[in-house]
C-alpha cells in the first residue's frame, strides 16, 4: 500500500467480513467503486449521511445514485484521471432526494499496476466542525444549531386545500403558547412551518432550530441544558439552547432520535418550566416555547418505542401533519415557477417555464423527496439550460429521468395498446395519450363516474387524475 502517493493496492483492501464490520463502525464514510464506477462497498456512515440503503445502490453506477458531474465529484475525477483528489468540497443530491454537503478525498485502487477503481473517504463537514469545536474547548458558544427565522406563512408556496388546511391550523397555533408537533415526510417543509409559527406568534426572543439526529447522544443533554464549570474534565460554563432561546422558540427536529432517558428529561422541562445544567444542582426557570417535528407518524413512533407516549402527549397539544407533495400535486406549477424565478436571480438565467412535456412528467411523478426534491431537480436543470428559456426533458438529470421511466414506463403502455389492438399511427406521445384517454374513460364508466374510485383502481392520486381529466377536457361526473 503506497500511502505516501495515496495509491492503494487492492490486495490490501480485500473486504473480509471482519473488515466490513470494522468499516461500519467508523464515523468516516467509506465507499469503494470499481473502474466502471459501480459501487462495490458502502458503509453505514455513508448510509446515514446520504439517507440511502446500501442494498439499493450496491452494483449501481455512481451517477444512478447521486446527482453529480465530474467537477463536483472526487470519485468521478479519480475514475477519469486516475490521480488522487484530496479534500474536495461536495454539494449534491441523492437518489432519495436528500441534499448532502461534505468534504471527500478519493484515491486510486491498483492491482499489479492496473487501475481497478477508487476508494473514497467522506466527512460530514457539520459533524467535523462540531468535533473540532469540542476538542478546542473554545470559550464562545458552540453553534450546533440554526438561528435563522426568515420564513412567514405568506412565503409558503401553494394553494391546495391540503396545504391551506395546515396553514390554517398553524396560524391558530401561533396565537397560543401551547406545544406544537409537526410531522411529515423528509423534504415537506416542517421547519418552514415552525419558523412561520414563531414569526406570527409575537415572541420577542430568537428562533433556534436543532436537528436532534445530528448530535451524538453523549452531547445532546449539555447542548440543550448547558454545562457548569468543572462538570467534566475541561468543561466550561456554557449556556444551553433552552437559555439561548429565552422568550423565543426552540424547534427540535427528529425528536424521536433522543433516547428514552433524554426524552424523560425533556418531558420534565416541559412540565416544570425549569432546567438544570449538566454538573449543577440548582434549577433555572425558562421562558421558551417548544416546537418539535417527526418525519414519521407520531402514532407509529410511539408504537415502535422510539417516542415516549407521555412525551408525545406533552409535545402534541397541537399537531400539524404536512402532506407529501404527491398529495397536493396541484401546487407543483406554483412551486416550479417560484424555484425558476429563484434560480434565475441566483445563477443569472432567463428561464421562463418548463415545457409541456416536463410539466406533465412533474405531475405524474410521486416525488419521494417532496418539495426539496423538486427544488433540486429544477436547480440541476437551470444549470443545464445555458441560453435557453424553456426547461426541456433533456435538461433533467439522468437520475431523475431514470426514476420517471421506472414509475411510468412507456413500453408498458405500448404493450397494453398492442394487446388491445389499439395501436394507431402517430407519434409515441399521441399513441400514449390516446391509450391513456381511452383507459380513463373506460374506468370511469365502470365506476359510474366515481373519480376517487377510478383513481384508486388506476393507482393514481386524486389530484393526478383531476389533472388528466382537465388535460383531456373530460368533464368530471
Amino acid at each position: 500500500m503506497e500511502v505516501e502517493n495515496h495509491v492503494f493496492e487492492v490486495d490490501d483492501l480485500i473486504l473480509s467480513k471482519n473488515l466490513q464490520v470494522i468499516l461500519d463502525l467508523l464515523d468516516e464514510c467509506i465507499m469503494i467503486v470499481d473502474k466502471q464506477g459501480k459501487i462495490i462497498f458502502y458503509n453505514q456512515a455513508n448510509e446515514k449521511l446520504d439517507n440511502l440503503k446500501r442494498e439499493d445502490i450496491i452494483g449501481r453506477h455512481l451517477t444512478e445514485c447521486f446527482n453529480i458531474v465530474e467537477h463536483t465529484s472526487a470519485t468521478l475525477q479519480v475514475l477519469s484521471k486516475k490521480k488522487p483528489v484530496v479534500d474536495l468540497f461536495q454539494d449534491y443530491s441523492t437518489l432519495s432526494g436528500n441534499r448532502t454537503i461534505s468534504v471527500s478525498s478519493s484515491y486510486p485502487l491498483v492491482h499489479d499496476g492496473e487501475f481497478m477503481g477508487a476508494l473514497t473517504i467522506t466527512k460530514n463537514i457539520y459533524q467535523f466542525k462540531k468535533l473540532m469545536d469540542i476538542i478546542s474547548n473554545a470559550e464562545k458558544p458552540i453553534k450546533f444549531y440554526s438561528a435563522d427565522n426568515n420564513y412567514t406563512f405568506e412565503q409558503i408556496i401553494g394553494e391546495s386545500r391540503a396545504l391551506m388546511n395546515c396553514i390554517h391550523i398553524a396560524r391558530k397555533a401561533a396565537k397560543t403558547n401551547s406545544s406544537v408537533l409537526i410531522y411529515g415526510d423528509t423534504g415537506t417543509g416542517k421547519e418552514f412551518f415552525a419558523q412561520s409559527v414563531h414569526n406570527a406568534s409575537g415572541r420577542k426572543g430568537p428562533f433556534i432550530s436543532l436537528n436532534c439526529a445530528a448530535i451524538p447522544e453523549t452531547l445532546l443533554e449539555s447542548i440543550l441544558f448547558g454545562t457548569a464549570k468543572g462538570a467534566f474534565t475541561g468543561a466550561i460554563e456554557r449556556q444551553g439552547l433552552f437559555e439561548e432561546a429565552t422568550n423565543g422558540t426552540l424547534f427540535l427536529d427528529e425528536i424521536n432520535s433522543m433516547n428514552s432517558n433524554q426524552q424523560a428529561k425533556l418531558l420534565r422541562v416541559l412540565e416544570t418550566g425549569r432546567i438544570r445544567k449538566v454538573g449543577e444542582n440548582k434549577e433555572r426557570e425558562i421562558n421558551v416555547r417548544v416546537l418539535s417535528a417527526l418525519n414519521i407518524s407520531p402514532i407509529k413512533a410511539v408504537e415502535q418505542g422510539i417516542l415516549r407516549q407521555d412525551l408525545f402527549y406533552r409535545l402534541s397539544v397541537i399537531n400539524i401533519c404536512i402532506p407529501p407533495l404527491k398529495e397536493h400535486k396541484e401546487d407543483i406549477p406554483l412551486l416550479t415557477k417560484f424555484f425558476i424565478n429563484h434560480y434565475n436571480n441566483l445563477i443569472n438565467c432567463k428561464v421562463r417555464a418548463v415545457s409541456s412535456e416536463v410539466a406533465e412528467l412533474f405531475m405524474q411523478y410521486d416525488w419521494p423527496g417532496n418539495v426539496r426534491e423538486l427544488r433540486h431537480v429544477i436547480e440541476y436543470a437551470m444549470n443545464m439550460v445555458e441560453d435557453e428559456e424553456i426547461i426541456n426533458r433533456e435538461h433533467l438529470s439522468a437520475l431523475f429521468n431514470e426514476q420517471i421511466n421506472q414509475d411510468h414506463p412507456d413500453d408498458k403502455i405500448l404493450s397494453f395498446a398492442m394487446a388491445s389492438n389499439n395501436l394507431k399511427t402517430g407519434t409515441l406521445k399521441t399513441i400514449i395519450e390516446d391509450v391513456e384517454r381511452e383507459t380513463i374513460q373506460e374506468v370511469l364508466r365502470e365506476v359510474n363516474g366515481n373519480v376517487n374510485e377510478a383513481a384508486r383502481r388506476m393507482g393514481l392520486s386524486r389530484q393526478n387524475l383531476d389533472y388528466k381529466l382537465k388535460k383531456y377536457l373530460m368533464q368530471k361526473t
